[in-house]
Formats: structure tokens, C-alpha cells, sequence
């Protein structure tokens, strides 16, 4: 490779990294794709430029592929795992192509690339079994507060809710606890699928959970978790939930302090339904109250 060709890519790299040190505050989805596509074509220009393939450069596909995975194994997301190994067998692909030993050279590194999807999803799998909840299949706290963690650091407005399931006590009282487990798994489940993907549902312990959705649209969509009766091995039930919600919007990064906060809204909202209650017909609730 010459050295004007070499200049001329490390140029591009180092735009790259300026574009996204300057957007990277305030980008969206579009700055991971960029960097993907960027990368793309300069893995491949790179094949193609340093000996298709006999270049000792096609190592970088495989580094490549291991930090994407390792960023994204964080959600155990095996479609993005697939992805990514369909891209890096085109990467090569299209890096060696040209070269007289072109289909050996792809057989090889298509076999090497399958050992590695089988490997990553094999240690996906345990890591994202250590993140869920046993019972529910939620995110537990450890992880849950991590997940928060990352996007408390984003840096982008959204609403979190504490949510305390009422009368959970009775229910393991009168039904026994196995139905009880049947409720919280129907709860985790409804929450789960009342947010968006990107959303965090966790279970802080008990009957208790945390979720994040959209600014001004979480309440909306709590409410529809416990507007309809659950079904249980000992038939419908309905269920009702104590929930505070604020909104993050990047005043702080302590997630302590975050948590302090809805859960001093749970409370509030349960002794304002307590004091109201007694003074209201059963079939009005008020705020806070779903």
C-alpha cells in the first residue's frame, strides 16, 4: 500500500472519529449506522489494497465482529448476532474477491465465522440468563440498574414509573403462592409488552417493578396493563397497581437519587388514594392508582 493511499484512509478514519466525537451527545440510530457502513467499506479497502486474500488484515473482520458482539451482547440480541456474521462473510467476500484462491479462502473463513456464532451465542445465552429474573423473565435489579445506568448516560428525556402491586399479601393469603407467581409473571408480562423495545422493565424484588418508556406516554400505557383481569389457574383476577412516575431529564446521573424519586411519587400517590378512598365510590380512582 502506498503511502498516499495510507494517508488518504487514515484522513477518513480520523474524520470519522471527529464526526463522532461532535454528534455523538446529541445523535440518533443514524451515527450507528454511519459507523457501520464506514467501517464496512474501509475493511474492505482494506482487503482489497494489502493482498485480498492473502492479507493478514482479514484478522480484522474477526476484531471487528468480536467488539460488535461484545457491544451488543450486552442485550443478547442473537438477530443483531446473525447480522453481523452475514455482514462479515460479505466483508470478506467482497475484500478477497478477485483472487485466484477466492472460493477456498471463503470456505475456510465461512466455517471459522459459523465456530464463532455458535461460541457467541453459546456465552449470550449464559450472560443473558444471569440479566433476567427467574421467576418473570424480566430483567433482574442488578441488571435492570445497569441497563438504567446506560441510558441515564444517553443523555435523552424519559419517564420512569415504580410500580407496587396491591394487595399482592392477599392474594398469596387466599390463593396460595403459586398463583401469586402466576400474577407477577402475567404483570411482567403485560409490562413487557406495553414499552418499546428499547425500554427497561425490571423487577426490583417482590411485588415491585421498575419500568421507562416515552415522556408523557407511560401513564397511558400503564394504565392499559390493569385495565383487564388476569388469567390465572384459579380464574380471572383483577389487579391493581400503586405507580409514581417522574421524568429524567438529564438533571442528574445518579441513579439512587432517580430511583429516591419514584419511589417517593409511589408513596405519595398510595397515601393520597388512602385519604381519598374513604370518600369515594369504589369505581373512581384517582391519579396514581391504576
Amino acid at each position: 500500500m502506498s503511502w498516499p493511499v495510507y494517508l488518504f484512509l487514515t484522513g477518513i478514519a480520523f474524520f470519522q472519529y471527529v464526526l463522532v466525537w461532535y454528534f455523538s451527545p446529541r445523535a440518533g440510530v443514524w451515527l450507528d449506522w454511519f459507523n457501520l457502513v464506514v467501517d464496512v467499506c474501509m475493511t474492505i479497502a482494506l482487503l482489497q489494497m494489502s493482498g485480498r486474500s492473502e492479507s493478514p488484515l482479514a484478522v480484522l473482520v474477526y476484531i471487528w465482529m468480536f467488539a460488535m458482539v461484545t457491544v451488543n451482547g450486552r442485550r443478547g440480541n442473537n438477530q443483531a448476532l446473525y447480522f453481523l456474521a452475514a455482514l462479515g462473510i460479505l466483508v470478506l467476500a467482497t475484500g478477497s474477491l478477485g483472487a485466484e484462491d477466492w472460493l477456498s479462502f471463503m470456505s475456510i473463513h465461512t466455517m471459522g465465522i459459523s465456530l464463532f456464532v455458535f461460541t457467541s451465542m453459546t456465552l449470550m445465552d449464559e450472560r443473558r440468563s444471569n440479566q433476567l429474573d427467574p421467576l418473570t423473565g424480566v430483567l433482574n435489579r442488578r441488571a435492570g440498574l445497569e441497563r438504567l445506568s446506560e441510558k441515564v448516560q444517553q443523555g435523552r428525556s424519559f419517564d420512569i414509573a415504580y410500580i407496587d402491586l396491591k394487595g399482592f399479601k392477599t392474594i398469596n393469603d387466599t390463593y396460595g403462592h403459586a398463583v401469586g407467581d402466576e400474577v407477577l409473571c402475567g404483570l411482567a408480562g403485560r409490562l413487557a409488552g406495553s414499552v418499546r423495545a428499547g425500554d427497561i422493565v425490571m423487577r426490583l424484588g417482590g411485588d415491585e417493578f421498575l419500568v421507562t418508556g416515552p415522556t408523557g406516554d407511560l401513564a397511558a400505557r400503564l394504565k392499559r396493563v390493569f385495565r383487564s383481569p388476569l388469567r390465572t389457574s384459579s380464574g380471572m383476577m383483577n389487579i391493581a397497581g400503586d405507580v409514581g412516575i417522574v421524568n429524567w431529564k438529564g438533571e442528574t446521573a445518579d441513579i439512587e437519587a432517580l430511583l429516591g424519586r419514584a419511589d417517593s411519587e409511589m408513596y405519595r400517590m398510595k397515601h393520597a388514594v388512602n385519604r381519598v378512598d374513604s370518600r369515594l365510590p369504589k369505581e373512581m380512582s384517582p391519579r396514581g392508582s391504576y
